[in-house]
């Protein structure tokens, strides 16, 4: 398994991925938007792409957005999507990427990693909780226009 970069040439392959996760947050699917907004992301550098490929194929993938603490005061990322196809899951995948993840956050000199995940996801809980992630226990609120 290898850990790297998401590429242009990824773009196809990871809409499947993406798409699935969207799913799992009960969004709707649209591939050609979803292409332009990947592309752009890329093209653009404004987030960080990683992808874990098994034999050839995107079984896994992971965004970050850069963003600002002022509580840190500093820079922080932001773990945006983690999402493992299901017939990759329990081989490692998501915990090898939040560990790449980690060590990323460390080189580019990044004082926290934040994220979200459902409510019932406890899965995905249990491994950020192993991997030295703290639930803070603030509520998270959104407002949409």
């Amino acid at each position: 398994m290898i850990i790297r970069k998401a590429t242009l040439s990824d773009v196809v392959p990871l809409i499947v991925l993406v798409t699935e996760f969207r799913k799992f947050y009960k969004q709707e699917s649209n591939p050609e938007e979803l292409q332009t907004f990947l592309e752009e992301r890329i093209n653009k550098g404004d987030s960080e792409i990683l992808v874990a490929v098994v034999k050839n194929q995107l079984a896994g993938y992971a965004q970050l957005f850069p963003s600002f603490s002022t509580i840190k005061l500093n820079k922080i990322w932001i773990l945006n999507d983690l999402f493992v196809l299901e017939a990759f899951r329990g081989k490692g995948i998501a915990s090898l990427l939040i560990k790449t993840i980690l060590k990323f956050s460390k080189a580019t000199q990044r004082k926290q990693v934040w994220l979200l995940t459902g409510n019932d996801n406890k899965g995905a809980q249990q491994l950020y909780s192993k991997l030295g992630f703290n639930n803070t226990k603030f509520k998270h609120y959104v407002y949409n226009n």
